[in-house]
This record gives C-alpha cells, sequence and structure tokens, in this order.
C-alpha cells in the first residue's frame, strides 16, 4: 500500500515538473509586443475606419500593439510635435503618422525619426521646391498612400468623359494648401482638364475653422464641382442633398461611407475611393519590419484606389471592397 502511494507521489510530481517545463517553454519563446503610435488628424472621423480597419488585421498577425491616439485637428507641425513627445514619455517602438500642414513638418518628423522608426501614411511631407540648379533640399521619409496625383487626374478625367464641359464653369475645392496631398491631388486635375475648353471660376482651400458650405455660397455659381477631401465632400454633398434643384454636379475625392451614400442618392455623380484598409495593412507590415531588423530600410508603398459611379456600388468586388469601410 505504501509502494502504491510513493509511486502515485512520484507520478504526480514528474507531471508537475513537465508542466512547468512545458510553460517556461512557450512564454520564454513569447516575444514582447512592440508598440508602435498612430497618430493622424481627426482620428475618430469615419474616413479613417478602413485604414484602422488594416492596421488591426496586420497588428495581430505581427505581434504589434497599436496605440491609436484620439485627436482633434492637428495645424501645424508643434501641434504633432507635443503628440509625439507625449508619446515618447510613453516608450512606444515607433509612429506611424499623417504629416500635418506646413514647411517645418519635414524637418520635425526627419527629427524624431533619429529617435524611432517613422513612417508616413496618407500624404507626404510638404517638399522644398527647386532653388536654381540645387535639388530640394529634404531627406526623403518612407511613406505609404495613394498616388495623390493620379486620383486627382482620374476625376478630372472621369467629369470630361462623362459630360460636354466645353464652356462650362467648375469650381475646385481643396484640402490644406500647404500639404503635399492637396498639392498633388490639384495638379492632377488641372492637368485632366488643361485641354477640355472649361472654365475655373475658383479654387477654395479649406481650413480647420472654415464652413465650408457657407464659403461654398459666397463664390459665383457653377455648372460643377470638384471636391478633393473626404470632409468637405461630406458637407458640400450634404448640403446640395437638401436642394433638389439648380445643383451643381458634383465629383470628390472621398474615403468614407457617408460619401458613398451620396453617391448612391446621385448627389455626387463620381467618385475616387482610397483604399484605406490596404494603407493601414502595409503601414504595419513596414513598420514591423523595422522593429525586426535595424538594417531594414523601409519603402515607399503605393496603394490602390477605386472611381465609383452609382451603378457599380452592389457589384461584388465593390462590395467586397466598400466592407472594409465598416
Amino acid at each position: 500500500m505504501k509502494r502504491t502511494k510513493m509511486t502515485f507521489l512520484l507520478s504526480e510530481i514528474c507531471l508537475l515538473i513537465m508542466l512547468l517545463l512545458c510553460m517556461h517553454l512557450i512564454f520564454s519563446d513569447e516575444k514582447p509586443q512592440k508598440r508602435v503610435a498612430v497618430i493622424v488628424e481627426k482620428s475618430g472621423d469615419e474616413k479613417w475606419d478602413s485604414f484602422i480597419n488594416g492596421l488591426k488585421q496586420a497588428a495581430e498577425i505581427r505581434n504589434i500593439h497599436l496605440i491609436i491616439c484620439n485627436t482633434d485637428e492637428i495645424e501645424d507641425a508643434q501641434e504633432e510635435k507635443s503628440l509625439i513627445c507625449e508619446q515618447l514619455d510613453n516608450q512606444v517602438d515607433a509612429f506611424i503618422i499623417q504629416a500635418a500642414p506646413g514647411k517645418d513638418t519635414g524637418g520635425m518628423l526627419r527629427e524624431i525619426r533619429s529617435q524611432k522608426p517613422v513612417l508616413l501614411v496618407a500624404n507626404d511631407v510638404l517638399k522644398e521646391q527647386e532653388n536654381g540648379n540645387n535639388p530640394p533640399q529634404y531627406q526623403e521619409l518612407p511613406v505609404v498612400m495613394p498616388d495623390n496625383y493620379s486620383m486627382g487626374y482620374a476625376l478630372g478625367e472621369d467629369l470630361r468623359s462623362r459630360n460636354d464641359i466645353r464652356g462650362k464653369k467648375i469650381g475646385i475645392v481643396s484640402g490644406f494648401e500647404e500639404t503635399e496631398c492637396s498639392r498633388e491631388r490639384e495638379e492632377g486635375v488641372l492637368e485632366a482638364l488643361s485641354d477640355s475648353g472649361c472654365e475655373i471660376q475658383f479654387h477654395i482651400y479649406t481650413t480647420y475653422d472654415m464652413a465650408v458650405t457657407e464659403k461654398l455660397r459666397q463664390e459665383r455659381t457653377v455648372d460643377y464641382l470638384i471636391v478633393l477631401e473626404t470632409g468637405a465632400l461630406e458637407q458640400i454633398a450634404g448640403m446640395y442633398a437638401q436642394e433638389s434643384e439648380d445643383r451643381p454636379g458634383i465629383y470628390g475625392i472621398g474615403n468614407s461611407i457617408r460619401c458613398v451614400y451620396y453617391l448612391d442618392e446621385a448627389v455626387v455623380e463620381g467618385l475616387v475611393a482610397a483604399d484605406g484598409y490596404d494603407m493601414g495593412y502595409q503601414s504595419v507590415l513596414e513598420i514591423s519590419g523595422a522593429l525586426g531588423n535595424q538594417l531594414y530600410a523601409m519603402k515607399n508603398r503605393e496603394t490602390d484606389y477605386r472611381l465609383l459611379h452609382k451603378e457599380d456600388i452592389f457589384r461584388e468586388e465593390v462590395q467586397q471592397f466598400l466592407h472594409t469601410y465598416d
């Protein structure tokens, strides 16, 4: 009887030792998560939903802990630097950042990059202009974004391919003037319309304190509006949705379900929508490469976009694309 009890106790001890060894092996192989801060303006806006979905999906695969900062407007480099410094105090390992407007942002972000990996999304820093025969004096920061020039060109080309715009009056509403994103989208639109015979009546740049719809009402009447920023498109389409008569044809760039709703309601006639999910997903892949290997050089990645019309919305591939916006 005693021998049976002794055998049982020895068996239990052996099992306990084996269990402890297994637990040690499991937890010794588990690497601590790297912490990545994500800083984009108005992070709670619907336009970032698809992007954040892509971030989270890739972060789960790459064992990254995301800190999506709760932000409002980020008006300049100084405001963005304050947000970054808060996260440096929070011991983050890297940053995914939307560059703030202004010429000082590039220098500030390059300074931060000397301490932690920095990847830009949505738009590049505002680049310095060439001085004589000298090249621009900036060092490139890696960026993941769609081709903003091509998006603008696609929108302008869509307008002229669907309408006879010779002699027609057109108004353009852009995002912030001091961003590379706005500059490239404008260049694309103007190139597409360059020999179309239309007349550009006005060009409005948005600011954080601007009531876009009120500003628009002060301008001359136009036949078509080209709107190059999500928030402005939502506001303008929302205003014209209440007016069934004398409304201009609206073509815009917008990354939200609300913009798609106005397309479905025929308030917006042509919509260019960026693949935010892909931008978020690829951003995490690049930043995790830098965190896993100090010698890894992050690369620029160009993400896709889609040109949509009301008749496209319920096609299977478009529905799959729009599903990432939920």
